[in-house]
């Protein structure tokens, strides 16, 4: 009985997922969005932080 509900358990998960993941299509009408505008901006404060917690880190240490 345990392995016959384990599997109607997993079959039922199975579904489930299947139906999550389901989306309707749409129109591909909207503007794309150019995202690279601020990388570099991102990197370079991202070079910044990092170099100062790892100074401040070599301070207290």
């Amino acid at each position: 009985m345990k392995n016959n509900s384990k599997k109607i358990y997993s079959l039922a998960f199975v579904l489930v997922c299947g139906l999550l993941q389901a989306q309707e299509t749409f129109p591909d009408d909207t503007q794309d969005v150019p995202v690279n505008d601020y990388l570099p901006a991102l990197f370079i404060t991202a070079i910044a932080i990092a170099y100062w917690l790892i100074h401040k880190r070599k301070l207290v240490k």
